[in-house]
């Protein structure tokens, strides 16, 4: 689980193998995204909503919010 609160991503977990799913939960009060610079995945939640994605590649995957490009992360995938 990301954690989207107070204009910030929370910690990501450090063991992410490709077919994990990670679960996005935006607790802020604001719309956010979270957005793969490789275009891996784009997952848009209205505020306090939740969605998911399934990792599907190896490798770093950084990420940010569209609406709030200051909020990044950063996924380091194993195979």
């Amino acid at each position: 689980t990301v954690v989207m609160d107070r204009m910030r991503f929370g910690p990501t977990p450090s063991d992410v193998r490709v077919g994990d799913v990670i679960l996005w939960d935006n607790r802020d009060m604001f719309r956010h995204t979270a957005t793969a610079r490789n275009g891996s995945f784009d997952i848009d939640l209205a505020a306090k909503s939740s969605g998911r994605t399934v990792i599907r590649k190896a490798g770093r995957i950084d990420f940010y919010c569209k609406f709030h490009p200051g909020m990044t992360g950063v996924f380091s995938v194993k195979p």
